[in-house]
């Protein structure tokens, strides 16, 4: 498989976890904080952080960045 497919088929995977954990649909910010990467080591650093948090842990990750965008 090469990076072109890779990078997606992860992507979608990670988001696939994540729906599964949170048994609901991601709001756009949070599909947007794992599609916004494309590194590899980003990708796996974001892959295991999701599957050992906790729910709601996993809702304040996806949350992070968007709350920390909104700090005046």
């Amino acid at each position: 498989m090469n990076s072109e497919t890779m990078v997606p088929n992860w992507q979608s995977k990670i988001l696939a976890t994540c729906r599964t954990k949170l048994g609901r649909e991601l709001m756009d910010f949070e599909r947007e904080f794992v599609t916004s990467r494309c590194g590899l080591l980003a990708l796996e650093a974001i892959e295991e952080n999701v599957c050992h948090l906790s729910e709601s842990d996993l809702e304040k990750y996806l949350q992070s960045e968007r709350l920390i965008q909104q700090k005046p």
